[in-house]
């Protein structure tokens, strides 16, 4: 899985995203049409008419309550641990779940109409206005802490914000950031000076307890776990990408050679190129101009090619779960290396496919749209590598989205069906 951010429109790449929110294990949103959640139990998933649905293993149950679930006009979702969110075609937003984890809109905030983004920590959501101010409810403890100490930041013209566990982040209009959160020690933390003079940031990466931000003249600094930054990574100011994981992170540079902490293996670091990158937890893997692919890391993560895989010249796009690879080629077949159980064993039946248009995954399964407008899955049946009957028979899919644990498939009507979450079922409007 891979996230990227680029200085460059022409570098091809495909983005399927690691999400930060690991102790949740739910998808933390910064921003964006956030159309389906889920943890390895349960998932939120938006209908065309803008209404939620939910399911949970093991449940008949639709886990929403009656007065969201005859909502229409949500547009997109977030979560925290134990609540949801959803902003509505009005600008305004509605919540439900656990009223200390975000799930109770203090009267303030629930009258509001200029929301466009939501992005949350495990207990707070922090909604993004149009006019570039914040508004923040969830956990009151932790509110009580945030408060007061970001009073005295400016919190205005910001146009986006990531997270890194219970840390914000917001880039500004003018190119500069403002950052407030907790620490893993609950301590109350903010970017330092150096990088708030900042006015060139063109973009920000969540990676662990950091942040990565990529600037105008190429560089790259960052604050929090990952801070300082090796001489041989802060020195350059030639970077085109950033690529972050859970805790790793590449850089890709102008000359089309990368760079990570630690630094690749000798032959890789040699190469002037890579055009993309695609992260698991444990490894990298990487498109080569000649449409080769390499990688390294964790072996079981898919940091080793195998062979056969290794002398193709014809891959156009990589994709990843949590410990798996695959590559989608030019005759539109597709092959996998990594964690057998994540994805990285595929199945005769889709390893004979040669129509295949795009591939998306979960954590730990992999989903592919075929041009007859049907979708495959393979790899953890319980994070969507099953596909239900009802579904499989579709023949108009026109997208997919992706959760943790979950698929979503767009169809050409614009109704949605979703499956996973530890549920076998078929889900949303399949009839």
């Amino acid at each position: 899985m891979n996230q990227n951010d680029h200085l460059s429109p022409n570098m091809a790449t495909n983005d399927s995203s690691i999400k930060q929110n690991l102790r949740s294990g739910r998808n933390n949103n910064a921003g964006g049409n956030t159309s389906i959640i889920s943890d390895s139990e349960k998932t939120v998933m938006l209908l065309k008419n803008g209404s939620v649905i939910s399911w949970k293993k093991n449940s008949d149950d639709n886990q929403v309550p009656p007065e969201i679930a005859k909502l229409q006009g949500i547009v997109s979702l977030s979560a925290t641990y134990l609540a949801y969110a959803g902003v509505r075609a009005d600008g305004s937003v509605v919540a439900w779940g656990k009223p200390n984890s975000g799930g109770l809109i203090p009267p303030r905030i629930a009258k509001i109409n200029n929301i466009v983004s939501l992005s949350s920590t495990s207990d707070i959501f922090t909604a993004l206005r149009a006019d570039g101010s914040i508004a923040s409810w969830g956990n009151e403890l932790n509110l009580g802490l945030l408060l007061p100490s970001i009073n005295g930041l400016s919190l205005h013209n910001i146009i986006s914000l990531n997270v890194a566990y219970d840390t914000f982040a917001g880039l500004r209009a003018d190119g500069s950031v403002v950052a407030w959160g907790l620490d893993s020690d609950i301590n109350f933390k903010t970017a330092p000076p150096e990088i708030t003079a900042l006015q060139d940031i063109v973009s920000l990466k969540p990676v662990n307890y950091s942040f990565l931000a990529l600037r105008a003249n190429g560089s790259v600094v960052a604050w929090g776990n990952l801070s300082p930054l090796p001489p041989e990574i802060a020195k350059l100011q030639d970077i085109v990408s950033l690529y972050t994981g859970f805790d790793d992170f590449a850089v890709l540079r102008a000359d089309h050679s990368v760079v990570t902490w630690g630094g690749p293996p000798p032959e890789i670091a040699a190469l002037k190129d890579i055009v993309s990158l695609s992260l698991t937890v444990g490894a990298f893997a990487a498109l080569r101009e000649n449409r080769s692919v390499v990688a390294w890391g964790t072996v079981n993560y898919g940091g080793q090619v195998p062979p056969e895989i290794a002398a193709l010249k014809d891959i156009v796009s990589l994709s990843s779960t949590g410990s798996a690879f695959a590559a989608l080629r030019e005759n539109r077949s597709v092959v996998v290396w990594g964690n057998i159980d994540t994805g990285g064993a595929l199945p005769l039946r889709i390893a004979q496919l040669s129509d295949i248009t795009s591939l998306s995954a979960t954590r730990r399964a992999f989903a592919a749209l075929r041009a007859d407008g049907s979708v495959v899955a393979w790899g953890k049946p319980s994070a969507g590598g099953y596909v239900p009957p009802e579904i499989a028979k579709l023949k108009d899919i026109v997208g997919l989205s992706t959760s943790n644990y979950a698929f979503a498939a767009l169809r050409a009507d614009g109704r949605r069906v979703g499956w996973g979450s530890g549920d076998p079922k078929a889900h949303g409007e399949y009839d």
